[in-house]
């Protein structure tokens, strides 16, 4: 074809898409290289320097199969992974590239005149990103930087960041090709058979995220069985409004002569796309697996098919915000969510005092407290004169984030804090504020579009508050059609149509209400949503509580989205959750159910002694329920705001909800005291800069190092394990907690070696990643478990040789070996360990158990390679060392 008329991936990708047309990538390059029986490379990447035609071979069958997009063999071709192979990133990714452009002119040059191109693929860097382990967000950002701008250079056309198990890696690699190249990127995650990612995101938190990013095509590839697939792109197509790339394995591979074979063939493989197509999917390929017969296959099926233009999706206009891996609806049929407000000094004396102090415990506190009130959303504003805002707000993201998955409203008035928060935010974050003037429009508005998120958006202008309901929806719309100038859907634009005091503004204060109707009726199917922060109605005036909550009521029954609030307010949260039950967003009152349920009603008309009287000391917890100031807040009879601190919580007993709420198997010891109690508590929350001090406390106590690690840290460990068995805790919850035991053991390792005892290990493990595998994500979780069950753990690294496995078992006389790999091309090389292993102990009368692990291995598959274990998870890993060592 004319390659001066060839369009753009991104025209390309955008002119199919609007007339209903496909786009097709290509299939599996690891299955493509084992199918040749050429061995002699350290990584894949090796090939394409050191053997082209082979990898010419590849692309060319798949152009001819009828790809659009070939994939560059640059998989693992990063700075920080290539320490020790054999070429440079530059020089991988230039020769490849190279081939490609090559493979792709002789295809044209045959008569082929597909649009063709050519594309640099990354993946993850194989280390995990903090605060899950210890590469920063910024390395990250650099290794994808260096590569991506080699990879534009040599004539890449599309970035495909592909089998993404962590978002904030996602996040690194976005930014660092968007902020330095001019390339298309295609985002694609993978998913565990629970349809959720390592790291705990669902695939509505994964879309919301993704798009937030402002990629051009988002998806999956890898992964587990095609049923599992059809799901997976059936929910999809429920949330996302870019275009969806469907990239599925050829089923679950399984062993057959010492080889991993995928047993899905042609026909059915392309059976399972058109389905696809027909939920609304655009671009097609494959993964693991999967070959030029696979995607010609597609090709035939998909293209047969009738143009199918997109519809709009269920929540076409709903208005989302996540973290990590938790997404919120704000409004729509979610109803009104609630936003903690006291993260923020504004007349806080205890938070000022903590913010000078940088004080971070004092915030995840603040966080919890709400969190377990009702908080969906958490408002973090750490503005105050004298301490360094931006870094301060960094700081305040990264360690509420670090202990809890409820997305955050990033909430300054400085456009450099809200950048550097925003960057650094694991998330689509809910941004406060803009408004109607321009200078902050022309603020604000380029962050939101740059980094993503809902902005909130306050109805003043250079002007200042109209008093009027239609003033104030002047300037919103005003607002709303800069942002529109950004790309800035309407859906993300929540309206703050600004509360004023009624005992100075009484008319202009029921103005705020009618605003939101107005507004709501011209916007509200587009998406638009609403915000107040309530408390502001009641300044200056006696029992705040009665105003605000009735000012609430008339908010929400107007149609209110969110409210920033005290949580811990009963009278507000008693509004809230009955303004739930009787506009049906709480489905046969289940939620009031639960929460009022054998709950005292208040009691009016005491006087003021028997209010003290309440509040003393010898007054029951009974009597304190009763009067409405007992349990984690109080709402006093002066309606000043002040509240209780919250309580203690307590570790679970056997057969009691856990520290979560769910029925917690392992049982803890008897007897417990409070501060055992408490150093439980701390490493199942994952208070990790608390557990040093609960520690040393234990010790003064005259606890033995050992009964501090059987009665408190392995039942915590257990607790948080059983968590995440069932879905309630996730990786980042769980590595976490290991950290938090991590800084538990320093302290106890500290206290043995001043006394001159040496700490005892359970058992000596060998792990690795298997030769030419150079990740080690997995391995490194698996470490991190076994080490804080007291485990010594000698870990060899990645691309570890047979022979290095061999040599350190029969040195060390190990017991238990784990191996992990997560290529397909690299399973044969863990057989071939297992095998030498079983070899050479033979030999010389010895044994060890074998456990195996990674992203292509099933129990079946594990058993047919020779292992003794399948180990799925890190949490298994666990049990496994336990059966072989009896502790």
């Amino acid at each position: 074809m004319n390659k001066s008329k060839k369009p753009t991936f991104r025209e390309f990708l955008k002119s199919q898409v609007e007339a209903g047309l496909p786009v097709f990538f290509d299939g599996g390059i690891g299955t493509m290289i084992q199918k040749t029986g050429f061995t002699d490379y350290d990584i894949p990447e090796d090939i394409s320097i050191e053997k082209p035609e082979i990898i010419e071979d590849i692309h060319k069958a798949y152009l001819r199969a009828g790809a659009n997009v070939i994939t560059a063999n640059t998989f693992g071709a990063l700075p920080l992974k290539l320490i020790s192979a054999k070429y440079s990133c530059k020089e991988y990714i230039e020769a490849e590239i190279a081939l490609e452009k090559k493979c792709i002119e002789e295809i044209e040059a045959e008569g082929n005149t597909r649009p063709h191109y050519a594309s640099w693929d990354t993946s993850q860097i194989g280390r995990l990103l903090e605060p899950m382990g210890e590469l920063t967000f910024d390395e990250a950002y650099e290794t994808y930087k260096e590569a991506a701008m080699i990879a534009e250079k040599a004539g890449a056309e599309i970035a495909i960041i592909e089998t993404m198990a962590d978002l904030r890696e996602v996040k690194a690699a976005v930014l660092a090709t968007k902020e330095n190249t001019n390339l298309p990127i295609f985002a694609s995650m993978t998913f565990q058979p629970n349809l959720r990612t390592l790291t705990g995101a669902d695939i509505r938190t994964v879309v919301v995220y993704l798009e937030s990013l402002g990629v051009d095509l988002i998806g999956f590839n890898c992964g587990g069985s095609l049923n599992e697939d059809d799901k997976i792109v059936a929910e999809f197509m429920r949330y996302a409004h870019l275009p969806v790339c469907v990239e599925p394995n050829a089923g679950l591979p399984t062993v057959i002569n010492g080889k991993a074979v995928f047993l899905v063939g042609a026909e059915e493989f392309a059976e399972h796309h058109k389905k696809y197509r027909g939920l609304g999917a655009s671009v097609f390929g494959g993964c693991c697996g999967t070959t030029p017969e696979h995607i010609a296959e597609m090709v035939k099926v998909i293209e047969f098919m009738p143009p199918q233009k997109r519809k709009p999706c269920e929540f076409e206009n709903a208005t989302f915000i996540c973290s990590y891996n938790s997404s919120v609806q704000i409004g729509g049929n979610a109803g009104p969510q609630i936003i903690g407000e006291r993260i923020n000094p504004t007349g806080k004396k205890k938070v000022k005092e903590a913010l000078l102090a940088h004080n971070m415990n004092f915030v995840l506190g603040e966080a919890e407290s709400q969190i377990n009130a009702g908080a969906q959303i958490l408002d973090v504003n750490v503005g105050l004169p004298g301490i360094d805002e931006a870094q301060t707000m960094v700081d305040a993201v990264k360690t509420i984030q670090g202990a809890f998955n409820t997305p955050l409203q990033i909430d300054s008035s400085e456009g450099p804090v809200l950048e550097k928060a925003l960057r650094y935010y694991n998330g689509k974050a809910l941004i406060n504020s803009t408004n109607g003037r321009q200078d902050v429009m022309d603020k604000v508005l380029p962050l939101v579009k740059k980094y993503g998120g809902a902005v909130v958006a306050l109805c003043i202008d250079e002007a200042g508050i109209a008093p009027t309901a239609e003033g104030r929806v002047a300037v919103a719309e005003k607002i709303i059609a800069e942002a529109a100038k950004y790309g800035i859907p309407v859906r993300d634009i929540v309206i703050d149509t600004l509360t004023l005091t009624v005992s100075s503004q009484q008319k202009e204060a029921l103005e705020t209400v009618r605003a939101i109707q107005i507004l709501k009726e011209k916007y509200g199917e587009q998406g638009l949503q609403f915000v107040l922060g309530v408390s502001n109605i009641s300044f200056g005036i006696p029992r705040r509580d009665i105003i605000n909550s009735r000012f609430f009521a008339m908010a929400l029954y107007a149609g209110l989205s969110a409210c920033i609030i005290n949580p811990l307010m009963q009278p507000m949260m008693e509004t809230y959750y009955g303004y739930r039950a009787l506009a049906g967003f709480d489905e046969n009152c289940l939620d009031y159910i639960e929460k009022y349920n054998d709950t005292p009603a208040p009691v009016y008309g005491l006087t003021a002694e028997q209010v003290a009287l309440a509040k003393g000391a010898s007054t029951s917890l009974s009597h304190q329920n009763a009067l409405g100031i007992g349990g984690a807040a109080t709402a006093v009879a002066g309606g000043n705001g002040a509240t209780a601190e919250p309580q203690k919580a307590r570790p679970p007993e056997a057969g009691t909800p856990s520290v979560d709420g769910v029925i917690g198997t392992p049982k803890l010891p008897e007897n417990l005291t409070e501060s055992e109690s408490s150093l439980i508590n701390i490493i199942c929350k994952g208070f990790k800069d608390s557990s040093p001090e609960a520690t040393k406390k234990l010790l003064e106590e005259g606890k033995e190092p050992v009964e501090i690690i059987d009665r408190c840290i392995v039942p915590a460990l257990d607790i948080v394990g059983k968590d995440f068995e069932i879905g309630k805790k996730f990786l980042p919850q769980l590595l976490l907690s290991a950290d938090t035991v991590s800084n538990s053991f320093a302290v106890i390792k500290a206290h043995l070696e001043a006394s001159g005892v040496a700490q005892e290990s359970k058992g000596s493990i060998v792990i690795c990643t298997v030769f030419g595998d150079i990740h080690d994500i997995g391995k490194n979780i698996v470490k991190a478990m076994l080490e804080n069950y007291g485990y010594t753990v000698i870990d060899l690294g990645k691309n570890v040789p047979a022979e290095k496995v061999v040599e350190t078992v029969l040195e060390k006389d190990i017991q238990l070996v784990g191996l992990s790999a997560l290529m397909t091309t690299t399973v044969a090389n863990m057989e071939d360990t297992i095998k030498l292993l079983r070899e050479k102990l033979g030999a010389v009368g010895k044994t060890c158990k074998i456990m195996v692990g990674g992203a292509v291995l099933t129990a079946d598959y594990a058993s047919q390679i020779g292992a003794d274990y399948y180990a799925k998870d890190a949490m298994v890993s666990v049990s496994i060392a336990k059966e072989v060592f009896g502790k």
